[in-house]
């Protein structure tokens, strides 16, 4: 039977609208109990059904975070992301919601900072350094993938320079002293220094960055044979295959190096709520959970202090998540290291630390996380 146009647009417009019904039916169906239920792969709390009120109408709150909350629930969600992420790799696409994929590797774009953006950083900086001029500073900006395997991006992609990020930033600061370890970095490139699904170091390549920062910081670098190294995982899936949901990228490996010898470490954690007490710098329960990189030191909080059961110096550290695995290298040299995450801290942090307490102060924070955030400047909070 041959069927008119006009039919056919019929038939076609009510098997979308049935389509479209299914899944909507399937979505309430299979509503989570909890409110803000956890998204294990995208590492965060969906969207709260929104307050209904007059005001959330007319400022159109309502609406949007009816869009936001039916967005996080639509029934097979994860994998229509997918398909959408595959299609366009397709049609060829290689940048999927910034992340570019080459030779079994993603990598962050990054499109490069802006000079008076950072300048605001760097007198934040200055400011906290002049006010204890008897401590030595030091500035570490771990640089990401993207500037070590630069040479894997098509010529015309606008990628900008992490080491020119890193030179402005040399000649702002008045007296702390920037570490550069995009040298080491790239001469080790060829070895397993970045995960291939997650934008964080490997703890090896975290290693490397230790053994530049422990030379300018005037200690005696530990050498790979004093570790034993233990591998802790093999199925590590990070942050960027959680924007790609690309399986064709090999899994990661996820090595813990543990110092040789008996050794009294302490962990003390303060996530802004509590405060508890560990034996060890590794919980090992992040293993059989997505975000495996939070095994190391556990996930961000406001505070943490290591107490390394050594005679030594004390070091302050304002840091980002890529300190996580640089901190239980550099417990080898100091008796206490007590660390910040000024994203967490809202009120100075002065109501966690005394500055004056301490032999060093370190800032560690990845080349993206310094040029897009604001948090630094909380320093003129203190």
């Amino acid at each position: 039977m041959k069927i008119n146009g006009k039919l056919y647009k019929l038939i076609t417009i009510a098997m979308f609208a049935l389509t479209l019904i299914s899944f909507t039916v399937l979505t309430f169906v299979n509503l989570p109990d909890e409110p803000a239920p956890f998204s294990e792969n995208e590492n965060r709390n969906l969207a709260v059904f929104p307050e209904v009120s007059p005001d959330t109408y007319k400022n159109r709150k309502l609406m949007k975070g009816i869009e936001s909350w039916f967005s996080d629930r639509f029934y097979g969600r994860e994998q229509w992301i997918k398909l959408r992420n595959g299609t366009e790799r397709l049609i060829g696409k290689v940048d999927i919601n910034g992340v570019y994929t080459d030779n079994d590797r993603m990598m962050q774009i990054w499109s490069g900072y802006n000079d008076e953006f950072i300048s605001k950083h760097l007198k934040a900086l200055n400011k906290f350094s002049a006010a204890y001029p008897d401590k030595q500073m030091y500035l570490l900006l771990a640089p990401t993938s993207q500037e070590v395997y630069s040479d894997l991006f098509p010529a015309c992609a606008p990628i900008g320079s992490q080491s020119g990020l890193l030179e402005y930033c040399r000649e702002g600061l008045d007296t702390i002293q920037t570490i550069n370890v995009i040298p080491t970095m790239k001469l080790h490139k060829d070895d397993y220094i970045y995960y291939r699904t997650d934008h964080h170091w490997t703890s090896f390549g975290a290693y490397l960055a230790y053994y530049d920062s422990a030379k300018a910081m005037g200690f005696k670098p530990s050498e790979l044979g004093e570790f034993d190294i233990e591998h802790a995982s093999d199925s590590f899936r990070g942050t960027l295959y959680s924007k790609t949901l690309d399986d064709s990228v090999t899994p990661d490996i996820m090595d813990y190096y543990h110092f040789r010898g008996d050794r009294d470490i302490k962990l003390t954690v303060n996530d802004g709520k509590s405060v508890k007490y560990y034996d060890s710098l590794y919980f090992r329960d992040y293993l059989n959970v997505k975000d495996k990189y939070s095994s190391i030191l556990g996930p961000n909080v406001p505070y943490l202090r290591i107490d390394t059961g050594i005679e030594g110096p004390t070091l302050l550290m304002f840091k980002d998540s890529y300190a996580h695995s640089l901190l239980p290298f550099l417990t080898a040299h100091y008796s206490r290291i007590d660390v910040l995450d000024l994203r967490l801290i809202n009120n100075g942090y002065s109501s966690y630390v005394k500055v004056k307490d301490y032999d060093s102060v370190m800032f560690v924070y990845n080349a993206i996380t310094f040029s897009e955030g604001t948090e630094i400047r909380k320093l003129n909070m203190g």
